[in-house]
């Protein structure tokens, strides 16, 4: 490595995106072609009609292997070394750590009724809370360690307890502010997570107070309002096409099942488009705390994140690797600066 540093300070002026390790610049580069990405959707989606998404664990790692094989670095490219089986037993771990505490808080406020089952509830909403932070910090480390670059994979430094106690009082902030400390909760965790990651021995940087000066909150403002200006929107809908009291789904009428299917996909596609400027917002936010920068029009996040919905929606899940290798290089494409390790 250290005899390259010629080769490094020429990418770098090349590149507006790079990697310093030791001072050494390592441009980073990407060649993500959505368009060939079709196919594997395609092939993989037919896959998970047929096993009913059992397959989608194995599709999943073969599109990320497909993906970080696209991008690279000193001209280089990653390597993804997951595999099906592992993403699998990591979902059935987390689905059971789950379902237990939900099936106790449902069966305990059945028995007990809202009032005695209520305390089983709450103690089950803050089991399910740490299980998803542990989830998250399992998530990320394990992506971390299957990304590979010249045979070096990627580390995470941090404890998983801290980080799913810290996810429970955040999960517990955001339901009592009405989810306004949501903003808050993702950029500490992209402080604990993406500030743990080590490579070559050495640690990224990120610099929080460079992710703050990224403003989410009139971002998130629009979504936050908007979800509840829709919300009311399509219960006036539903109130006005039913009636008093609503109508029973088991003699609805077609055109009246048709009128509720085409309400909800109305719903996911205008939230979808509502919160586009926060998740804009968030990418760039959390870019500027690595050192980098992101620019991203919301309006251009709206078509990306409303075309992806639509495209979801339409195939059945089917496209679901296009839409991810077309938002990769929607984001990586408008990626420029420098990470800095150490």
């Amino acid at each position: 490595m250290t005899g390259s540093s010629p080769v490094a300070g020429e990418y770098m002026s090349r590149s507006g995106s790079a990697i310093a390790v030791n001072g050494l610049g390592l441009a980073f580069v990407q060649n993500i072609e959505p368009r060939g990405f079709l196919r594997l959707s395609l092939k993989h989606g037919l896959l998970n009609l047929v096993t009913l998404t059992g397959h989608r664990f194995w599709g999943q790692s073969k599109v990320r292997r497909r993906i970080w094989g696209s991008m690279g670095l000193y001209g280089e490219p990653l390597s993804y070394v997951g595999g099906g089986r592992e993403l699998f037993l990591g979902f059935v771990l987390k689905a059971l750590a789950i379902g237990g505490p939900l099936l106790a808080a449902l069966l305990a406020v059945q028995a007990w009724g809202p009032l005695w089952g209520a305390p089983v509830a709450v103690a089950a909403w803050l089991v399910i809370a740490f299980v998803e932070g542990v989830g998250r910090f399992g998530a990320f480390l394990y992506t971390a360690s299957r990304t590979e670059w010249r045979r070096v994979h990627f580390e995470l430094h941090g404890s998983p307890l801290d980080f799913a106690l810290a996810h429970v009082r955040d999960a517990g902030l955001t339901l009592a502010t009405r989810g306004w400390w949501l903003p808050m909760a993702h950029r500490r965790q992209a402080h604990c997570l993406w500030g743990g990651l080590t490579f070559m021995g050495q640690q990224l940087h990120f610099d929080m107070k460079a992710a703050r000066r990224r403003h989410v909150y009139s971002a998130f403002a629009i979504g936050w309002f908007g979800s509840v200006m829709l919300l009311l929107l399509v219960g006036g809908v539903l109130l006005g096409l039913a009636g008093l009291p609503p109508p029973d789904l088991g003699s609805a009428t077609a055109g009246e099942i048709g009128g509720l299917i085409a309400l909800a996909l109305i719903a996911i596609v205008a939230l979808t488009a509502i919160w586009a400027p926060y998740q804009a917002a968030r990418n760039s936010s959390t870019a500027a705390g690595l050192g980098f920068s992101l620019p991203i029009c919301w309006w251009d996040m709206a078509r990306l994140s409303v075309g992806n919905a639509l495209l979801r929606l339409a195939s059945l899940g089917v496209l679901c690797p296009y839409v991810q290798a077309r938002t990769s290089a929607f984001m990586l494409r408008r990626l420029g600066g420098t990470l800095w390790l150490g």
